[in-house]
């Protein structure tokens, strides 16, 4: 009898054709604008490449399921019909009176029909997610534009916002701090900086090595159903590294880290007492 990832462990090897229903998983979430396609890439890159079923769900799991699409198209019907019978009273009422005032105006002219009027448009938000390799590719991607430069003093990745820490625009004696949120604003005021300290270099950090290690963190760091929490990017007095946390809902968590090319430095399993 076939498994499935709901009633198997997360460490089960998985299948070839585990690793296919996944990437049609994948190919139906770029067709309907859940993800862009360097995510798509990339998450497909990782299913072909993928040993278990937990790396496999990791793969998919924030993506919206097909019974959530179709309530989301329900309520959009739903506001379409509301709009057409509201139009169609207010039209009816307007005809109603021009009747009844036919009496008194020698020679109504028809009223001009009125201009359709469009839905608005949603709202779509900017913010990334910055705990996937492809939120951090595009985020970096923003700061070279905005700032014209890649290097910081460090850098905070969470899902749905990052911060970073650089030197000064105006001296690079002194620091300043950047909050990112789908646009970039920059603290009020500044602090010493050390004209010493080592920088880092965000064009170096191979982001296709970070989806790999991404995916595999469950598996790596022997935390089951692994979510990514915080990834953090800095030189300080050591070389330039990237630090990856991960966790569950049951208290189990670990951490890795590796060069901005990819190359493992530590690895924090999680260890049961």
């Amino acid at each position: 009898m076939r498994g499935s990832p709901t009633t198997t462990s997360t460490r089960t090897r998985a299948r070839d054709v585990d690793r296919s229903d996944t990437c049609a998983v994948l190919d139906s979430a770029l067709s309907d604008g859940q993800i862009t396609v360097d995510e798509h890439a990339n998450r497909t890159a990782a299913a072909m490449t993928a040993t278990t079923l937990g790396q496999l769900d990791l793969l998919v799991r924030d993506l919206q399921k097909a019974t959530l699409r179709n309530a989301v198209a329900k309520a959009r019907r739903l506001d379409k019909i509301w709009y057409l019978a509201v139009a169609s009273a207010v039209f009816a009422g307007l005809i109603g009176f021009l009747t009844l005032s036919a009496d008194d105006s020698p020679s109504p002219s028809p009223p001009a029909a009125a201009e359709p009027v469009e839905p608005l448009a949603p709202i779509v938000s900017s913010t990334l997610n910055t705990v996937t390799a492809s939120g951090i590719g595009e985020f970096i991607t923003r700061y070279s534009a905005k700032y014209g430069t890649t290097m910081i003093d460090s850098a905070n990745f969470y899902d749905g916002h990052a911060s970073v820490s650089r030197a000064a625009a105006i001296s690079p004696n002194l620091e300043e701090d950047i909050d990112f949120r789908g646009g970039f604003t920059t603290s009020e005021g500044s602090t010493s900086r050390l004209a010493s300290t080592t920088t880092f270099d965000l064009a170096t950090v191979d982001i296709d090595k970070l989806a790999g290690y991404l995916a595999g963190a469950s598996t790596n760091l022997n935390v089951p159903d692994a979510e990514i929490t915080h990834i953090s990017m800095s030189s300080s007095s050591q070389d330039p590294r990237i630090s990856i946390y991960a966790s569950n809902d049951l208290g189990a968590s670990g951490s890795m880290e590796l060069t901005p090319d990819g190359r493992p430095i530590r690895l924090a399993p999680f260890t049961p007492r």
